[in-house]
């Protein structure tokens, strides 16, 4: 087997290395920063030595299994984040955080695999996919704030996490999504809370620099444009920034909804919204949607620089669940249409659907559709599973007005599992083992397109402390 020995070391670091919980921490007006400031302040240094540092240390190993003679690949990634933030002095605290991350040992991930032509995709997002030579120099200021909390208002400028539907933290690698701008929250009295936020600026995950908004689209790979030529949008879009508002609700116990608006100065308008409903003990219903249409040029005047041409497109979803004790089982189904494909960047997070899996985006493609089934049990102690089943149906990948990136249609599964000791002595421990499977049975696109798209078995397994 091409990888023995790395999975032999995996095993040993795996249960020697530091490790802990695989979120970054989200910016959602949870935890300490909802306090009162109850700390009594005395002076200057107080306000720093009542402070609080938090953060984790993680190894994530990764391994790819691709189909027949196409390359597989391993990548052993080593690194820390270390956050502080001050006391809290009328409401105002100022808090930074850096990360840095070491590859331990991969395959040669540097190296284009000689049949598709093309880097190891995930074990390469565990580094910089701008340098993949780069195995060292892989720090990054994440978060520099100054934050204000108080009953009815929130709000925090400079550089943080931010948590929506289509941008968020998704740290399920080395390094999450960052944002630079100004957020304003106003809760409702445990009912909900009415979001609006300002970006300009932008640390992708899987890399190491910050980019000004326009600079960061097309960072990940572009794909090709609606005539099936490499699209020529990365450094030719025009964008100041990302205009967010969002409004949750969960008025009872029964019903949980939001709405959220993204207006791409210049490139486009994106709306979103989900409820979910509990329609009898037990049982709870589902729907969302998403409409985008063109905001000015959609980034360039020119056709052949654009990143979003003129269309209207929109997706629905929905999604049945029955909830048992700790046991979660659930149907959802997403459907994708309209003029053209469903567009947002990826470099400013994941979409967040019902049916969103773990190395699954919809991003990308129209005139498609994904239904998943999934599982998910809390068992006895600190111990969870999600086992999930996939089908997609996908334009055919020469379809170039309604498939981006070549996607092929599949059948795809997942199995998700997480463990956190329960002794005190191991508090902050936690172990993650995350396993995805992808088959495109009778398909006839050539082995070279296959590469990380389909017919593959990824495997990765993280252990982390959070402190």
């Amino acid at each position: 087997m091409k990888l023995v020995l790395p999975i032999a070391l995996l095993c040993t670091l795996g249960w020697n290395s530091a490790a802990g919980q695989d979120h970054h921490t989200t910016d959602q007006g949870h935890g300490t920063e909802q306090e009162a400031d109850t700390i009594q302040i005395n002076s200057v240094k107080e306000l720093f030595t009542k402070g609080e540092v938090n953060g984790h240390i993680r190894n994530h190993f990764m391994a790819t299994f691709n189909h027949r003679t196409l390359s597989d690949n391993y990548a052993n990634a080593i690194g820390a984040e270390i956050g502080y933030k001050t006391a809290s002095l009328y409401g105002f605290r100022f808090g930074f955080a850096g990360l840095f991350t070491y590859n331990l040992f991969s395959s040669d991930i540097w190296e284009r695999d000689f049949i598709a032509e093309k880097h190891p995709k995930f074990e390469l997002e565990l580094f910089d996919i701008e340098d993949p030579h780069n195995k060292a120099d892989l720090d990054r200021l994440d978060e520099i704030y100054l934050a204000y909390n108080a009953k009815h208002l929130r709000a925090k400028v400079g550089r943080f996490s931010f948590t929506s539907p289509l941008m968020n933290p998704q740290d399920t690698r080395m390094k999450p999504y960052s944002f630079q701008g100004i957020k304003v929250q106003i809760p409702f009295q445990e009912k909900g809370q009415i979001t609006f936020a300002w970006f300009d600026h932008f640390s992708p995950r899987s890399t190491v620099e910050w980019f000004k908004a326009d600079e960061t689209i097309g960072i990940f790979s572009p794909g090709v444009d609606e005539f099936g030529n490499p699209s020529d949008y990365p450094h030719h879009t025009s964008t100041k920034g990302v205009a967010v508002a969002g409004l949750e609700l969960h008025p009872n116990k029964r019903l949980k909804a939001e709405a959220w608006n993204y207006w791409i100065e210049n490139v486009s308008n994106n709306s979103y919204g989900k409820a979910v409903v509990a329609v009898a003990p037990q049982v709870k219903l589902g729907v969302e949607g998403l409409y985008q249409f063109q905001v000015g040029d959609g980034g360039n005047p020119k056709t052949q620089h654009v990143y979003f041409p003129e269309q209207r497109q929109w997706l629905a979803g929905g999604m049945l669940a029955y909830e048992l004790n700790n046991l979660n089982l659930s149907l959802n189904y997403l459907h994708i249409d309209g003029d053209g494909r469903f567009l947002f960047p990826r470099e400013w997070g994941r979409e967040q659907f019902f049916a969103t899996l773990s190395r699954g985006r919809m991003e990308g493609v129209g005139k498609a559709d994904l239904l998943v089934a999934k599982a998910h049990k809390h068992w006895s102690g600190n111990f969870s599973s999600e086992l999930a089943l996939a089908r997609s149906w996908l334009p055919e990948p020469t379809d170039y007005r309604y498939n981006k990136y070549g996607a092929v249609s599949y059948w795809g599964w997942v199995a998700d599992l997480k463990y956190s000791p329960a002794k005190p002595v191991l508090d902050g421990l936690s172990f993650r083992l995350l396993y995805i499977g992808r088959e495109s049975p009778g398909t006839g696109i050539p082995l070279k397109d296959r590469y990380y798209n389909t017919n593959f078995h990824h495997l990765n397994f993280v252990t982390q402390i959070t402190f």
